[in-house]
């Protein structure tokens, strides 16, 4: 069974009606995930998220923010833009389902319930949410102990989960609530105060002090396994911690440990399942559709580069700029030691076809070795192994035959149908007996494969080869003495030329 489709409209009838409600219904797009930009923040490619708009002050700055974001699934604004007739018809030109957000209604718990609604409907990642809930139940007894509220963050300072209410005690925490990621100018506070060297390095408790844009002071944990520092607890108290409340919070971490082991194990089982269903794509197998692979046609393009990393790395390496570059969740796997992307034929959004030569084309600035084929779009996938191997007939076809760094099947057809006739030739050949020994052989196969190219012009086959016309009705006498062909038939001619081509291609036995 495929993964289920949920659409910006479907999220809104999950959710609480005096939160969230929808203003204007847009295209009936998927929505592969929930992110959140800011005022002032940068835009990157939102392609089939839905986006909280979040801190804009007034509609000027909402419509501008609003022409960024044509290939999201939908945006959330807080009511009072959502009502504006503007914005109304700008998202109804972006086909953007617009979703008006309740003025009192904590970002924070919004994103957190369009996650949750989200993640309910994926079905595979059902184990993955098991962690990040015990992890949130986790946060909320750690809060209590305490007495304060607390976030769990791994090492990269994302935020994993968090106690229950107070979202808002002060801005640091807020941000990183809501945008799931502790912001920049914050982990740059609390690195210049030594915080992130010591939680590397160190299995004690830290109290850090409150800072004059008033974050308010912190007891940070570290969360080890062994000697790996797997994340961290932040805590905002005002008081020192009491040695039997630290005793305890020391049990709390080697717990919060494990799930942190879960975590990744889990990520890493998801992983390795969404690739195998990539690959079975490929391979046309049936089973489970990848998570995010929206409606055809699409395109199997073959991902080459760098050339000196295994296939395992090169399929990380081509996710991670896929994903740098706004792909949110890329259909790339490795498969019998090449690397393929599923991309969709329609439209320039991250994941189609005119976005990955885009992206391949800028990549080439600083790898010259990335390049990429792809076969001929499909409909169904049933057909996608097809689009498969024209991508592999692409790409083993000598390079001046192909356009790089971007080529498709449709660039290069005739060639990929010689080389199958070619695969095919071999055995005895009536021009056998003229292969090459001597120089006076060379002129005689040059002088028949230029007979052939201009058949019925002998001026023009004459001035290929750079002779005079009789030197080749001369030498034309001389093949016809030793080569048994009837150059009159058409299919024999045809035969000839792909003797030529299958014998300049092949490789050299010394």
């Amino acid at each position: 069974m495929g993964a289920p489709r949920i659409t910006a409209r479907d999220l809104v009838e999950i959710l609480p009606t005096e939160v969230v409600t929808l203003a204007r219904p847009g295209a009936d797009r998927p929505v592969l995930g929930v992110e959140i930009i800011e005022a002032g923040g940068p835009t990157v490619a939102h392609h089939g998220e839905l986006v909280l708009v979040v801190g804009h002050r007034d509609a000027g700055e909402v419509l501008d923010r609003l022409g960024e974001l044509g290939n999201a699934a939908g945006v959330a604004l807080r009511r009072k833009w959502a009502d504006d007739a503007a914005v109304q018809r700008r998202c109804d030109e972006l086909g953007l389902a617009l979703l008006a957000v309740a003025d009192d209604a904590p970002w924070s718990r919004v994103l957190a319930g369009m996650r949750s609604a989200l993640d309910a409907t994926a079905g595979p990642a059902e184990s993955v949410d098991q962690v990040y809930g015990d992890l949130f139940e986790l946060a909320d007894r750690i809060s209590t102990l305490l007495g304060a509220p607390v976030t769990v963050e791994d090492a990269t300072s994302r935020v994993l989960a968090y106690s229950t209410g107070q979202e808002d005690v002060d801005d640091a925490r807020l941000l990183s609530i809501v945008g799931r990621q502790v912001p920049r100018e914050v982990r740059e506070h609390f690195r210049s105060l030594g915080v992130f060297r010591h939680l590397a390095s160190s299995d004690e408790p830290l109290a850090v002090p409150a800072g004059k844009d008033g974050t308010k002071p912190r007891l940070v944990l570290p969360v080890r396994a062994g000697s790996e520092w797997l994340g961290s607890v932040w805590a905002v108290v005002d008081e020192p911690v009491s040695p039997q409340r630290n005793a305890k919070l020391a049990a709390a971490t080697q717990t919060l440990a494990l799930l942190l082991l879960r975590l990744r194990a889990q990520s890493e089982l998801q992983h390795h399942l969404e690739l195998d269903r990539v690959r079975s794509l490929l391979r046309g197998v049936a089973g489970d559709r990848p998570v995010g692979l929206e409606e055809g046609p699409w395109r199997v393009a073959v991902l080459h580069g760098p050339d000196h990393l295994t296939a395992e790395s090169r399929c990380e390496l081509w996710t991670t700029l896929a994903r740098r570059n706004g792909w949110g969740r890329p259909l790339v796997a490795d498969a019998d030691g090449v690397v393929y992307g599923i991309l969709r034929e329609e439209g320039a959004a991250p994941g189609s076809w005119q976005w990955l030569a885009m992206m391949v084309r800028q990549e080439r600035a600083d790898d010259p070795t990335i390049w990429t084929v792809a076969g001929r779009p499909v409909a169904t996938l049933d057909r996608l192994p097809l689009s498969r191997t024209e991508a592999d007939e692409v790409s083993r076809l000598p390079d001046e035959q192909v356009s790089k760094p971007v080529a498709a099947v449709e660039s290069a057809w005739a060639h990929v149908v010689i080389a199958r006739a070619m695969a095919g030739v071999a055995g005895s050949s009536p021009v056998a007996p003229l292969r090459i020994e001597d120089d006076r052989d060379e002129q005689l196969l040059a002088t028949l494969e230029a007979v052939i190219d201009h058949w019925g012009q002998p001026q023009r086959a004459a001035r290929a080869l750079d002779v005079h016309p009789n030197t080749v009705r001369y030498r034309m006498g001389q093949i016809d003495e030793v080569c048994d062909a009837d150059l009159e038939d058409p299919v024999q001619r045809l035969a000839l030329k792909l003797e030529f081509l299958a014998e300049r291609w092949r490789p050299s036995s010394t």
